[in-house]
């Protein structure tokens, strides 16, 4: 690898789960831009533009973390309103997934590798370029068993990205 790469962690749901999202997604009808099922995620870091030569730092940083296998019930929705992302969160976060979040951020800073300081929000994006209000969700439980996260890239193509996962830790 060459050059500069966008990167981020992130939890990457397995294709059942996927699937349940998805059906979530289309049941919402809203108006914006749907995220593709493949593109679902729930991000724990973004490193943004990162030069090739410290993905095998940022890649250290990961192995020396310990992920908690715990599920996480996905059951609200929520808005960033000025971005305009509907998105599907968890009413309750795991004090472990928490605590994991914070030490990889940690992990990152201590190695001198830069990230979005943003606070975390355990989320998945379902819709960008909301303009109008979120519709109401039906009752949902989409239980999501977490056994590992990914170090991704983001590559445009065409007139979007893809995300491809360059690593990943149990």
């Amino acid at each position: 690898m060459s050059g500069r790469h966008r990167l981020f962690f992130a939890l990457v749901p397995g294709r059942a789960v996927m699937n349940e999202i998805e059906r979530v997604q289309q049941s919402l009808a809203a108006l914006g831009r749907a995220a593709r099922p493949e593109q679902f995620h729930a991000t724990l870091a973004f490193l943004g533009m990162q030069e090739a030569r410290h993905i095998p730092l940022i890649r250290q940083v990961a192995s020396h973390q310990s992920f908690p296998p715990c599920s996480v019930m996905l059951d609200r929705l929520g808005r960033f309103g000025r971005a305009g992302v509907l998105w599907l969160g968890a009413s309750d976060v795991p004090e472990e997934l928490r605590d994991f979040q914070r030490s990889l951020v940690q992990g990152l800073q201590d190695a001198g590798i830069g990230h979005d300081p943003k606070p975390w929000k355990f989320h998945v994006t379902l819709y960008r370029k909301m303009r109008k209000p979120s519709p109401i969700m039906p009752p949902v439980a989409v239980e999501w068993r977490l056994n590992g996260f990914d170090l991704v890239e983001s590559v445009s193509v065409g007139n979007g990205v893809r995300y491809d996962s360059i690593g990943h830790w149990n």
